[in-house]
């Protein structure tokens, strides 16, 4: 017996059921163009094309977005067309509409996804000028561009092969060229990790494309080809809003620095710049001792900065007092303090003499 549904509610666009599972693509398709419009979004904002120019692989990747969000409009219409259910539940003219559908969207899938594999490999195009990373790097665009022209595989599951063995080995050869240029760069190590993993996280699109490969190869025994497929459709979302999100990740350094609130860990540069612009504001306020002693090391750090010379004479004295002994400038404690003064002065040279000619 049917339950109505109470006043003012409609029934579910897609509800699961045993023989209907095409929530499952409307879902996953709705949460991944969630994910890659937000990285889209953050992308446009470290940009800002208002104040500087897009560069290619923004571009390219901007045009994976738009593919991408096709591709999503055609998996949910091939949801509302019968994609996850049951044969018994569709027409003959229902699956062939279907069957198009997918078909159109497994194509602009391809597209989107070297696409953005093509981002990845402009950016590191920008990165050195070095003669054989430009060589590697021109090398996989030109192999990427070859690839999205060249599937003439007749089998379906033969194609999907050949596709997961270009994708595991262009994202490995995109790996291996910023591992290469990273090797011969002298920086330090800490921020050479920093790289390698901002372009590591790449690395987990080969494990979606697997599981949508062994997802493929139990297709091929199916009776029911649309009701089946549905977790296929699921990787490949999965797969797509992934890729598309990673090749922003090298660029979100700006974004996070912009969310960064001052109360976490910092590296050393940028714990002088926020002392600094902590000190200025303090010295507007005019309250609190220690705000006037982090004015006062900002102001001793800008001098030992600003102040060059060559005959500059510096004087220093310690003060300490005795121990337990309280003081107003000590925040209440009872260790010991030790305050430091810096005197500069300066010895202008004599002036040149002249001579009447």
């Amino acid at each position: 017996m049917a339950t109505s549904l109470p006043s003012g509610y409609s029934p579910a666009a897609h509800p699961l059921s045993p023989d209907d599972h095409g929530g499952w693509a409307v879902v996953a398709s709705s949460i991944g163009l969630l994910f890659i419009l937000t990285f889209a979004c953050i992308r446009l904002w470290v940009r800002n094309p208002l104040r500087a120019k897009l560069y290619p692989n923004d571009i390219a990747l901007l045009a994976a977005t738009a593919l991408a969000t096709i591709q999503t409009i055609l998996v949910i219409a091939a949801a509302d067309h019968g994609l996850g259910k049951t044969s018994k539940l569709l027409g003959d003219s229902s699956q062939d509409t279907v069957d198009k559908i997918v078909y159109a969207s497994d194509a602009i899938f391809l597209v989107a996804l070297f696409l953005s594999k093509i981002s990845v490999l402009l950016l590191e195009l920008r990165m050195s000028p070095e003669k054989w990373h430009v060589m590697l790097t021109k090398g996989g665009l030109a192999a990427c561009g070859a690839a999205l022209l060249t599937h003439e595989c007749q089998a379906l599951y033969t194609r999907w092969i050949a596709v997961f063995c270009l994708d595991v080995a262009f994202e490995l050869y995109i790996y291996a060229v910023i591992l290469r240029m990273l090797i011969a760069l002298q920086r330090n190590a800490s921020k050479k990790m920093k790289a390698t993993v901002m372009f590591s996280l790449r690395l987990p699109v080969i494990i979606f494309a697997a599981f949508r490969l062994h997802e493929l190869s139990n297709f091929r025994t199916s009776t029911s080809p649309l009701f089946d497929g549905v977790l296929i459709v699921v990787w490949t979302q999965t797969e797509l809003a992934y890729s598309l999100a990673a090749a922003t990740i090298p660029i979100l350094m700006p974004f996070l620095i912009g969310l960064n609130t001052g109360l976490g860990a910092f590296d050393r540069d940028n714990m002088i710049i926020q002392t600094q612009q902590d000190s200025s504001l303090n010295q507007r306020s005019g309250y609190g001792m220690h705000s006037m002693k982090r004015s006062h090391v900002s102001r001793v750090s800008q001098v030992e900065t600003q102040i060059r010379g060559d005959n500059v004479m510096y004087k220093s004295s310690v003060v300490s007092p005795q121990a337990d002994q309280r003081s107003v400038g000590s925040d209440d404690s009872t260790r010991v303090i030790i305050r430091k003064t810096v005197d500069v002065s300066f010895s202008p040279s004599a002036p040149y003499e002249t001579t009447d000619m």
